[in-house]
């Protein structure tokens, strides 16, 4: 038990917190993350820093808002800035670190993503099942390619986009991206179990991330289940047009209808998919008698709208479907079992938890370690009295202005400003957790809303960085 643990962080893409069977979707099949979830702490309230990859992942490798370290965009090609990521720190400390899949900190446009020293002395990458098929680098296609199989024969491109795909409907799930992920960490995992270095493997998968193409049989069987529609409201039309110019990446707001429904499926189907495969991963640290000495993570960067308030995809939103994710940390011999953790938590938490279990510095973080919450008499742990999250022109909307905006939520409401638009949104998350109810022009919250204006005000000042390095007093 004094040995340090080897860290399995398992990070699905665009999951959103509500797609797991036991933490109370009722219509959706994951064992694996049920089992994860019976043997260890679950943070039902954990919320990301950005609603878009590329910054979220930035922000939950270092323990920092994206905004301090210049880490803003989607399709950037420069590394954080003034940082350190939690991997880097640990290969300093004498792990063997892992990557499999996607990294994400920065673009992949040119073929490959810039690396800088991220620690990870092993790096397989496939940024996902559909790009990059025919150029760039992409070891999942290699790995089509030795099994025999055209990814032609798996994939369609009928977007019409060059050298981006997804799978055909009769794609067996055996040889999606994420089964390949599967093997390559079962082969990692084999190899540092000879070793007595400890270990930290970073699985990145792209599922479930749209465009919604999960295998038919999967998406038949939720159909099937008569899965509830997306959170719709006729009001969603009018704060869609007031928000008209803080681009999301869905086509305007729509009500729900057939192919909605349909996508929903599919995207629950892919959830399964992912569940499937780092169950193998997870089974084969019990057969290698590994459970006790390893921390695993579930994770998500984002998540995923799916028809709630008309929405598909992501971008400058800030619902729980795009910002709650999944957080769950497993390890029996260590953590308290079956425990569900209700305070509101951040991902920026993630980096400062890992560095305490390992026993390693992690200084100048905007997130706390969540190691006393993890504990089966350590209460919630950290109480936290807000969140915060940040959209800086993330994405880039054709033919739109550069949007910004921030949410701030304490432990009762949700606030959330759209910079240089007048509407903005404020939910009473306790009576209205579906966030049906804009209470930003109600004057009976008027006072509300400027004491959470303040706040969030007050926190967007402290954690910017100076930018530069104070060497005297004057």
């Amino acid at each position: 038990m004094k040995k340090r643990p080897n860290i399995l962080w398992l990070c699905a893409d665009q999951q959103r917190y509500d797609t797991i069977r036991a933490l109370g979707n009722e219509y959706i099949d994951t064992p694996n993350l049920d089992r994860l979830c019976r043997e260890g702490v679950a943070f039902d309230k954990a919320y990301v820093q950005n609603p878009v990859c590329t910054p979220s992942r930035s922000s939950f490798l270092t323990g920092k808002y994206p905004s301090s370290i210049n880490a803003n965009i989607l399709g950037g090609d420069n590394l954080p800035e003034h940082c350190t990521l939690i991997t880097k720190a640990l290969a300093d400390a004498g792990y063997h670190c892992g990557n499999i899949g996607k990294l994400h900190i920065t673009t992949a446009w040119r073929g490959y993503e810039e690396r800088g020293e991220d620690g990870y002395e092993t790096f397989i990458y496939s940024l996902s099942g559909g790009h990059q098929m025919e150029s760039g680098v992409n070891e999942y296609r290699e790995w089509l390619k030795k099994k025999g199989v055209n990814f032609r024969d798996i994939m369609t491109n009928d977007s019409g986009k060059s050298d981006y795909f997804w799978y055909r409907e009769d794609a067996p799930i055996e040889l999606r991206q994420t089964a390949w992920m599967a093997e390559e960490a079962e082969k990692f995992i084999r190899e540092r179990s000879k070793s007595d270095e400890p270990w930290l493997l970073s699985v990145n998968c792209f599922d479930p991330h749209p465009p919604y193409d999960a295998p038919t049989h999967l998406i038949e069987k939720y159909l099937a289940r008569n899965i509830p529609d997306p959170i719709f409201n006729e009001s969603d039309y009018t704060l869609g047009e007031q928000l008209e110019l803080a681009y999301h990446q869905s086509k305007g707001v729509n009500a729900p209808d057939d192919a909605m429904r349909r996508n929903k499926a599919s995207y629950y189907g892919t959830c399964e998919i992912v569940d499937t495969h780092y169950g193998r991963i997870i089974d084969l640290i019990d057969e290698l008698g590994l459970r006790d000495d390893t921390v695993i993570i579930f994770s998500s960067d984002h998540g995923e709208m799916l028809g709630d308030h008309g929405l598909t995809h992501k971008g400058c939103r800030f619902y729980d479907g795009a910002v709650r994710v999944p957080l769950i940390f497993s390890c029996p011999a260590r953590f308290a079992s079956g425990k569900v953790v209700n305070g509101i938590t951040e991902y920026t938490d993630i980096a400062p938890t890992i560095a305490e279990l390992c026993g390693i510095e992690f200084p100048d973080v905007h997130g706390h370690s969540l190691c006393a919450a993890l504990s089966a008499d350590g209460g919630e742990g950290i109480e936290r009295d807000y969140v915060r999250t940040e959209y800086y022109w993330s994405c880039l909307g054709p033919g739109r202005p550069a949007a910004y905006a921030t949410m701030f939520r304490d432990r009762r409401y949700k606030l959330v400003v759209y910079h240089g638009i007048e509407t903005g949104e404020l939910y009473d998350m306790d009576a209205d957790p579906r966030e049906e109810h804009n209470l930003w022009y109600d004057p009976a919250y008027t006072e509300i809303r400027f004491n959470m204006l303040k706040k969030s005000f007050d926190v967007s000042a402290v954690v910017q960085r100076p930018g530069q390095n104070r060497i005297g007093r004057y």
